[in-house]
C-alpha cells in the first residue's frame, strides 16, 4: 500500500495540475462557433501560461511539474479513449467513491461504460451509449443501476424529529433515451423517456432501524410494493454562464415537466415539475456572489399516491448543508442558496454561504417561512472549466456538518 501511494498522488496530480488555468470564456464568431484566439483580457487574466520567451508569476517547480504532466502519457491517456478512474458520481448520501470505467469513440457512437463503490458500500454501474453528437443536436441512451445500502428516512413533513430516523435500502435500474435541440448558443430544448425499476429493501446501517420497523404503506407510501415506472419529461435550459466550473457572471437556468406511470400497480402515477436557476455577479476582480432557487412540485391525482423515495428533498450537501441527505421529504420543496466566492489562486476558490429551504404537503406553503437555516464557508479546487473537488463546513439548525464533494455546489 504504501508503495503504491506515490503513484497514486502523482496521477491525482495529474488530473488536477494538467488542467489549464481561470480564464474567461471564448468569445463567439458571428457564425455561432468558438474562437480559438486568446483575447487581450483573456492573456492578462492567465498569469499562469505565457508565450516562449515570456514570464510568468506562477513558481518555476509548479510550472515545470506542470509541464510535465501536461506531456505525460499516462494523463493523456486518463484524459482519451480507454480505461479511467471513475471518482464520485453515485448517490446523495453515499459517502465517498471510487471506481473505473472505459470510453471509446466509435465511427457511429460513442460507448461509455463505467462501475463505482462507495464507502458505505452503495454500489452503481453506468452505460452510456451516445447515437447523435452534433453541433446542433445529440442523442443518447443510458442504462443506470443503483444499489443504496442505507439511505435515511425520518417520515413525511418539515416537523420531524431525529426520534423517527430510520434507514432503508433501495435497488433500481433505469434504462431511459433522451433528446435534446440546441437551438442556440445558450438555449438547449429536449425530452427523454425512460423505464424505471424501483425495489426497496432492509436498511444495512447498525446505528439505525430499518424502515419497516416503525413506517407503513400508510406512513411511507409505496414502501408494501414498489411498482414499475414509465417517466417522460420535456425540459428547456438556458446557459449564460462565461464558464462552468467557476462561472463570474450570467446564469444556468432548467425547467422540467415529467410524468411518472405505473405500469403494474396503477396506484403511484403523478406529475412532477423541477424548476432550478442560478445566477452569478461579478462585484470585483476576484469576488463572485452567486445565487440559487430550486423548487420542486409532485402532484398526483386522486387515489394515487408518490412514492416516498421519489419525493423532493431538502438537506444535504446540494440543498441545506447543515442537515443530513434526504432530511425532509414531501411533495413539495423549496430551497435557496446565497455564496460569496473569492479566488485566491488559478485553481482555489474561498466560499461563504447561506442556505434556506423547506419542504410542505401543499405546494402553496412553500414560502419563506419557518425555513431550516445554514451558514459556513468551504473551499473549492478546480478550473474555470471544471471543479474538482468541494468541502463545506456547515452550521445551523442542527448542528454542524462537513460535505466532501467531487461536483460543484451550483
Amino acid at each position: 500500500m504504501l508503495k503504491r501511494f506515490p503513484t497514486a498522488f502523482a496521477v491525482c496530480a495529474g488530473l488536477f495540475l494538467s488542467c489549464p488555468p481561470a480564464r474567461a470564456q471564448s468569445p463567439s464568431t458571428s457564425d455561432g462557433t468558438t474562437s480559438t484566439e486568446p483575447s487581450t483580457a483573456e492573456s492578462k487574466a492567465d498569469p499562469g501560461t505565457a508565450a516562449p520567451g515570456q514570464a510568468t508569476d506562477q513558481p518555476p517547480v509548479v510550472r515545470k511539474v506542470r509541464n510535465y504532466i501536461e506531456k505525460s502519457p499516462i494523463v493523456q491517456r486518463l484524459k482519451g479513449d480507454g480505461f479511467y478512474p471513475r471518482i464520485g458520481g453515485l448517490s446523495p448520501g453515499s459517502g465517498l467513491a471510487g471506481g473505473g470505467g472505459y470510453r471509446r469513440h466509435l465511427d457511429w457512437a460513442y460507448v461509455d461504460v463505467s462501475g463505482a463503490v462507495s464507502t458505505k458500500a452503495y454500489r452503481g454501474v453506468d452505460a452510456m451509449l451516445g447515437w447523435i453528437d452534433t453541433k446542433y443536436v445529440d442523442v443518447s441512451t443510458k442504462l443506470m443501476f443503483r444499489n443504496n445500502t442505507q439511505d435515511d428516512f425520518y417520515g413525511l413533513g418539515i416537523d420531524t424529529t431525529d426520534a423517527t430516523r430510520v434507514d432503508f435500502g433501495i435497488r433500481s435500474t433505469d434504462l431511459s433515451t433522451r433528446a435534446a435541440v440546441h437551438a442556440t448558443p445558450w438555449l438547449r430544448l429536449g425530452a427523454d423517456v425512460g423505464y424505471y425499476v424501483p425495489s426497496v429493501r432492509h436498511g444495512r446501517d447498525d446505528h439505525l432501524r430499518t424502515i419497516e420497523t416503525i413506517f407503513t404503506d400508510e406512513t411511507a407510501p409505496g414502501l408494501a410494493q414498489q411498482p414499475h415506472f414509465v417517466h417522460d419529461s420535456v425540459f428547456a435550459e438556458v446557459d449564460s454562464r462565461d464558464a462552468q466550473g467557476f462561472p463570474r457572471r450570467g446564469g444556468f437556468y432548467h425547467a422540467a415537466y415529467s410524468l411518472w406511470n405505473d405500469r403494474t400497480l396503477e396506484q403511484f402515477n403523478f406529475r412532477r415539475v423541477d424548476v432550478i436557476g442560478s445566477h452569478f455577479l461579478s462585484v470585483a476582480a476576484n469576488d463572485v456572489v452567486a445565487l440559487r432557487l430550486a423548487l420542486s412540485y409532485a402532484n398526483n391525482a386522486p387515489g394515487d399516491r408518490v412514492p416516498f423515495y421519489l419525493l423532493p428533498y431538502v438537506g444535504g450537501g446540494d440543498t441545506v448543508r447543515s442537515f443530513r441527505e434526504f432530511r425532509f421529504r414531501d411533495e413539495n420543496a423549496g430551497v435557496a442558496n446565497v455564496e460569496f466566492r473569492h479566488k485566491v489562486h488559478s485553481m482555489v476558490h474561498l466560499a461563504g454561504f447561506v442556505d434556506v429551504g423547506k419542504v410542505a404537503r401543499d405546494w402553496q406553503d412553500i414560502n419563506p417561512h419557518d425555513v431550516k437555516r445554514a451558514y459556513g464557508f468551504g473551499v473549492r479546487g478546480g478550473t474555470d472549466e471544471k471543479t474538482y473537488l468541494r468541502m463545506d463546513v456547515a452550521y445551523g439548525d442542527d448542528g454542524t456538518r462537513v460535505f466532501l464533494k467531487f461536483t460543484p455546489a451550483f
